[in-house]
């Protein structure tokens, strides 16, 4: 057959669902939620172009998930279910490695232990495509080693730390072999015969805490910034500074996340999978009250981006402008929280940290104190507006 033939023969891709299912067609879509909710009933299998080896299944009354792969020239197959797109994502990755017969003790590679690691931890998105970046960027060479021969060879590593100091700075450099060591450890716990991490070689500079809080007149420059903004981004910053709540989280917040009746708000995308809900202050909800009556019509996200309709907005930042990042206003929220006394397991359940390892902390139920929180989240409010003259 000529390489022309060969060409007509291979699968189109198509890139969104809009289009009903044809014969002979690759149907592809990404791991969302709403490209998910998109494909039509009875369109049969969509490749998840983000996901090795995921594959969804649209039947003619309702949608299910599994993963296939090829191994030693056959296709292995593991049925999922009906998953939503994040939860059928992670055990998708777990399951993708599985599949693959297990490498002798000892003989799996960095970067098969690396795969691993993530399928298996729950880390946020965002941690998680850190960790992808870091070992093709910075561990390309490592790689394909074995961790036995790793773990025999610290004065390698101990190189290659320094060499990551020299060439990127120690804070970059401590925090790759950080998450090496996370990795090497992880897989230890299942072959205790694997050398100790090599990283005992190495002295890791410790992360240190930042001074990002704003002083009152920092915090007032910051707002002449805002002022300047467009409406959805007035309104998405001024958002961000009463809720103290990571830039993540309030840009994939949807309008059924807000509840103005009782005056809460549930953050559902927060670091390492939790979900927690905040006491609105009156301010706030007002807000977003007006913002909704401009908002476009019909969208499920409260920050709809202008430039891909049907998609919330990603990675916002006005530094230009004079408005910091988020998280220098997550750490004035709970700076402003210490200034007014608030207790430690009532600020961190407002920021939706969890509790620490204090065993008694593990018998709250946070939706049940949750309105105890109002309080103190009017209370910032009120010492903001003394701030910025609201």
């Amino acid at each position: 057959m000529y390489g022309g033939e060969m060409q007509a023969k291979k699968a189109e891709v198509i890139p969104m669902p809009g289009a009903a299912a044809q014969p002979g067609k690759r149907k592809t879509i990404l791991c969302r939620e709403s490209e998910v909710d998109a494909v039509p009933l009875g369109t049969g299998d969509w490749t998840i172009a983000d996901v090795p080896g995921l594959i969804l299944r649209a039947g003619t009354t309702k949608k299910t998930w599994r993963v296939q792969r090829r191994v030693n020239g056959k296709l292995a197959t593991k049925v999922l279910g009906e998953l939503t797109a994040a939860t059928a994502k992670r055990q998708a990755s777990l399951v993708w490695q599985r599949l693959k017969p297990p490498a002798p003790d000892g003989k799996i590679t960095l970067g098969e232990a690396w795969q691993r690691y993530l399928g298996e931890k729950p880390l946020a998105p965002a941690t998680r495509r850190l960790y992808e970046y870091n070992v093709k960027k910075y561990l390309r060479d490592w790689a394909g080693r074995s961790l036995e021969q790793i773990g025999q060879d610290r004065a390698g590593v101990r190189a290659l730390y320094l060499t990551l100091v020299r060439k990127h700075g120690k804070a970059l450099a401590s925090q790759v072999l950080r998450q090496f060591r996370a990795t090497y450890n992880y897989q230890r716990r299942v072959n205790p015969e694997l050398p100790e991490c090599p990283t005992i070689a190495v002295d890791i500079a410790p992360v240190k805490p930042r001074d990002w809080a704003l002083s009152d007149e920092e915090l007032r420059a910051w707002w002449a910034g805002v002022q300047r903004l467009r409406p959805l981004k007035r309104t998405f910053w001024q958002v961000l500074l009463l809720t103290g709540a990571r830039r993540g989280s309030v840009e994939a917040l949807r309008w059924r996340d807000v509840d103005f009746d009782c005056g809460l708000i549930a953050f559902s995308t927060a670091k390492a999978g939790r979900i927690y809900s905040i006491p609105g202050c009156a301010r706030l909800l007002e807000l977003l009250r007006a913002w909704r009556e401009q908002a476009p019509p019909g969208s499920e996200w409260v920050f709809e981006s202008s430039k891909k309709p049907g998609y919330h907005i990603v990675a916002a930042r006005d530094d230009k402008r004079g408005v910091v990042s988020a998280h220098h206003l997550r750490h004035t929220y709970r700076t402003v929280l210490a200034q007014l006394g608030c207790p430690p397991d009532s600020a961190r359940l407002l920021l939706g940290h969890s509790l620490g390892g204090d065993v008694s902390r593990g018998y709250i139920t946070a939706a049940l104190v949750v309105e105890s929180l109002r309080p103190w989240a009017e209370a910032v409010a009120a010492k903001y507006s003394e701030i910025l003259g609201w």
